[in-house]
C-alpha cells in the first residue's frame, strides 16, 4: 500500500491554498473598503445635520479650511474676478485635466531643490477627484460681509506653499494669530505637514479674495449643483464644450455658486457637545497622505442686481474627500 503524497499532488494542494488565500484577501479588503465607507458616509450625514443646527441654534461657523494655496509667504490669493469664476486662472489641462491647476488648489508643501526649482514634499494635499471638480471663485465685498453678518465666517485657515515661512512674517491684518505646534514653532516643510493637520494661517476674508468653488464647466461639478438642488440644463453634444457666458447665467439663475471650504479642527463649530461636532471626522477610507476631512459646500445666492444686489449665503450640503454628494457615496457602497 502506498503511503504519502507525491510530487503532483503536494503542488496541486499547494495551488488551491493559494487560490483559497488569494479570494480570502481580496474579500477581506472589500469588506474592509465597504465598511470604511459606510463610517464615511454615516460621518457624512452626520456633518450635514450638525452644521444645520449649529446654524439654526446660531452658531458661528467661523475658521473653515481654505482649499487654495496661499501665496509665497503666506500671502492669500486675489485676483480682479470680484464676485465670479475664473475658469481659466490657474488652469492646468496637462496635469490636471478639467480642473483647478497647481497655481490654485492645495497641493501639499514645497521646498527648494538644488536646481532652484520646487517639488512638493509628501503630503499629497487633495484627492485628485476633488482636484478636478474645483475651480477658483473671487469674492466680492457683498459676498465676504454677507458670509460674516449670516454664517459668521470671518477667518479661514490658510495652507501655503511654503509652510516654513516664518510667523513673524505673516501681515498682522491678515493673520491675527498663526497656526503653531505645542513648542511655539510653525509647522513647515520638512515636516511634512501632515494633511490632516495642513491649515496653517488664520486669514481674514477679504474682496477679491480666491476661494475653491465646485466647477460648473465639469460634468461632475453639474451633477453637484443638482445634487444640492441646482439644476443646470445646458446639456452638449459629442466634442462640444460648455459656454462660459451660458454657464454663469445659468448657475446665477439657478441659485447662485457653491463654494468649498473644509472642515478643519480649527472650526469653530468643533469641540461643541450641544449644537455642533466634539470633533472634526475624516474620511477613513481615504489615503492619509491626501487631505481626508469633509468639505462643506455654501450656496452665495444673490438678490437684485447692479447696486442694490445683495448676497444670501446659505449651507447648500457636505462632500467626502473625493468630491461625492451624499448620494454619490450612498450609491458607492452599493456597489461595494
Amino acid at each position: 500500500m502506498k503511503k504519502g503524497f507525491t510530487l503532483i499532488e503536494l503542488l496541486m494542494v499547494i495551488a488551491l491554498i493559494a487560490i483559497v488565500s488569494t479570494l480570502a484577501v481580496n474579500k477581506l479588503g472589500g469588506v474592509r473598503e465597504s465598511s470604511a465607507r459606510k463610517v464615511s458616509f454615516a460621518s457624512q450625514k452626520s456633518v450635514g445635520r450638525a452644521v444645520e443646527a449649529f446654524l439654526a441654534a446660531g452658531g458661528r461657523l467661523n475658521r473653515l479650511d481654505s482649499l487654495v494655496y496661499a501665496q509665497s509667504g503666506g500671502a492669500p490669493i486675489f485676483n480682479s474676478h470680484a464676485g465670479d469664476f475664473d475658469f481659466s486662472g490657474g488652469y492646468a489641462s496637462s496635469t490636471v485635466p478639467e480642473g483647478l491647476g497647481t497655481d490654485w488648489l492645495y497641493s501639499g508643501p514645497k521646498e527648494d531643490d538644488p536646481d532652484g526649482a520646487y517639488r512638493d514634499t509628501r503630503n499629497a494635499g487633495l484627492t485628485p477627484d476633488l482636484r478636478r471638480v474645483l475651480c477658483p471663485y473671487s469674492l466680492s465685498e457683498a459676498e465676504v460681509r454677507a458670509l460674516d453678518t449670516t454664517m459668521g465666517l470671518r477667518y479661514v485657515m490658510a495652507h501655503t506653499a511654503y509652510a516654513d515661512a516664518a510667523a513673524s512674517s505673516y501681515p498682522a491684518a491678515h493673520y491675527p494669530k498663526a497656526r503653531t505646534y505645542g513648542d511655539g514653532t510653525v509647522p513647515n516643510a520638512s515636516d511634512g505637514l501632515d494633511p490632516n493637520d495642513s491649515a496653517c494661517v488664520a486669514t481674514i476674508l477679504t474682496n477679491s479674495m480666491v476661494v475653491a468653488a465646485v466647477n460648473p464647466m465639469t460634468d461632475l461639478g453639474r451633477t453637484i449643483y443638482q445634487a444640492c438642488g441646482q439644476e443646470l440644463m445646458n446639456t452638449l453634444n459629442w466634442g462640444q464644450s460648455y459656454d462660459e457666458t451660458k454657464v454663469r447665467a445659468e448657475v446665477a439663475a439657478a441659485g447662485g455658486p457653491l463654494v468649498a471650504f473644509g472642515l478643519g479642527e480649527s472650526a469653530s463649530i468643533v469641540g461643541k457637545s450641544d449644537a455642533g461636532l466634539e470633533n472634526a471626522p475624516r474620511a477613513t477610507f481615504a489615503n492619509k497622505k491626501f487631505y481626508s476631512r469633509y468639505i462643506l459646500l455654501l450656496r452665495l445666492k444673490k438678490v437684485g442686481s447692479g447696486s442694490v444686489s445683495k448676497a444670501i449665503p446659505e449651507f447648500a450640503g457636505v462632500l467626502d474627500c473625493e468630491g461625492n454628494t451624499l448620494r454619490a457615496a450612498e450609491h458607492i457602497i452599493k456597489r461595494l
